[in-house]
């Protein structure tokens, strides 16, 4: 059996609608044990079971779909941690992708501060194991504030603010229990690799873009909004960001310097900076992949565009299959916390006409924790406005008012 069909790594609804729009069949690797939305079993050929981070699983199981359906048109993820297995998939098929290098570079924070060393959007940082960085730290005075994180993190997991020696002494602490815990070397900070950086000011953005053969297309900007210092967990977003012209073109001269020195010349990308009133651009990290959060959902009802589609164009070759007027002027997300640790008893909603829709990761009878990531988040509310402030104010309204019943631990 011969078919035009595409392999997607990860069950994602967009990726999958994205395929299908182009006129191909999307057979979609999942991992073991990870749901597959109804989305996506809708526009599947196939879904097979596959560790979609182990490439030797992934090289077998698309051999075998290629002796069944013959080669693919692409191979493609817009799943973080399957990113450096599907770029060394597709080239090794001769398919459009970005490198393998190159997906690597974006998902090594140290190594993308390497690149960007001798650029306008150069930071002060150190990069190595616990004890390598805390010896960073304290060859500095205390009370200078840092911001450490794993270097090949995301979603806010293990980000924290060090704003003196005794806040990192803890951070060391922490880390050496969990690494003792996961029977690592936890007298030399463990085996991984972390990255702290001076914390910068300012508002924090989100630059959204397609690439191909090298040349950039911002979709959109994103503004975004955090708990602020320690954990920097994103509360919510907007579209279009209320900027300036003049400090929007900044934002993308800085992705467009980032994408061209790692290398990243094709396909999507999603990346965090922010506009620090003295240095400018400060460049956080950046993606090969679209930004989660529901972001690009926020950059399609705001703008027409949808990043999915625009990436499959990009990597094809081809012009998108999509042209449509945007939704409303400004869309947001604003995202429902938990109010305490302990076990979920009941959710009330109190209906509202601006949103447009809600949805809850969190339903009764299921645990919550301290918000320190964004895996800890209840829910959130999707909202419309004649701005983006507008719709934000909205979806926060809308998600203030949500009532989450907590019963103590």
């Amino acid at each position: 059996m011969t078919m035009t069909w595409m392999c997607l790594l990860g069950p994602s609804p967009g990726g999958a609608r994205a395929i299908a729009l182009h006129g191909h069949r999307p057979v979609v690797l999942v991992t073991p044990g990870v749901a597959v939305p109804r989305e996506v079993a809708e526009h599947a050929e196939r879904v097979v079971f596959c560790p979609i981070t182990d490439h030797d699983a992934v090289r077998a199981a698309v051999g075998r779909l290629i002796a069944e359906f013959g080669p693919p048109r692409l191979v493609l993820s817009f799943t973080e941690y399957a990113q450096e297995v599907c770029a060394r998939i597709a080239t090794g098929l001769g398919l459009p992708s970005v490198s393998p290098a190159a997906a690597a570079r974006a998902r090594d924070k140290a190594a993308m501060r390497r690149l960007l060393a001798d650029t306008p959007y150069a930071w002060r940082y150190a990069a190595g194991s616990a004890d390598e960085v805390a010896a960073a730290v304290r060859g500095e005075p205390d009370g200078v504030c840092w911001i450490v994180k794993p270097a090949d993190g995301a979603g806010s997991i293990g980000v924290s603010a060090l704003r003196s020696y005794a806040e990192l002494a803890r951070w060391q602490a922490g880390v050496a229990a969990a690494a003792g815990a996961e029977g690592t070397a936890a007298a030399g900070g463990g085996s991984s690799r972390y990255i702290v950086e001076h914390r910068a000011d300012g508002p924090e953005f989100s630059v959204e873009a397609v690439s191909a053969a090298g040349r950039h297309t911002v979709l959109a900007i994103t503004a975004k909004q955090t708990t602020g210092s320690p954990g920097f967990v994103e509360t919510g977003h907007m579209v279009p960001a209320p900027l300036a012209e003049s400090d929007a073109e900044r934002l993308r001269e800085a992705v467009r310097c980032v994408l061209d020195r790692l290398e990243i010349g094709s396909g999507a990308s999603h990346t965090e900076l922010r506009l620090d009133p003295v240095h400018g651009p400060v460049v956080i990290e950046t993606h090969t992949r679209v930004g989660g959060d529901c972001i690009p959902e926020l950059v399609e009802l705001a703008t027409g565009q949808d990043q999915y589609e625009r990436t499959v164009a990009a990597l094809l070759g081809t012009a998108p299959a999509l042209t449509a007027a945007p939704a409303a002027p400004g869309a947001a997300i604003s995202f429902v916390l938990p109010p305490a640790c302990g076990t979920l008893t009941a959710v009330a909603v109190t209906p509202a006409d601006d949103v447009l829709r809600w949805s809850f990761d969190r339903v009764p009878g299921e645990r919550l924790s301290d918000l320190d990531s964004s895996e800890d988040r209840v829910g959130y509310a999707i909202a419309l406005g004649r701005t983006a402030v507008e719709a934000m104010e909205s979806a926060a309204k809308a998600t203030a008012g949500v009532y989450l019943q907590v019963a103590a631990p």
